[in-house]
């Protein structure tokens, strides 16, 4: 399933579609803090408040972007 498609599930209220948008990113993003922080102890709890932050706002998500970046 793409992106647009997860992202559009969440929207309707399905939340495991937005686990698998975390499966799909959590890599990337914690490899992004951990290389900025330079402190691997924070890199969890930041990118669990990045998700929750994504998570929080994804009604007001256009679906037109990419969810990556």
């Amino acid at each position: 399933m793409t992106d647009s498609k997860l992202i559009e599930a969440v929207q309707n209220g399905d939340a495991n579609a937005f686990s698998e948008l975390v499966k799909r990113y959590q890599l990337n993003v914690r490899a992004c803090l951990a290389v900025r922080l330079g402190n691997h102890f924070e890199v969890d709890d930041l990118a669990q408040e990045a998700f929750l932050v994504a998570y929080r706002k994804i009604n007001t998500f256009d679906n037109k972007q990419a969810f990556g970046p």
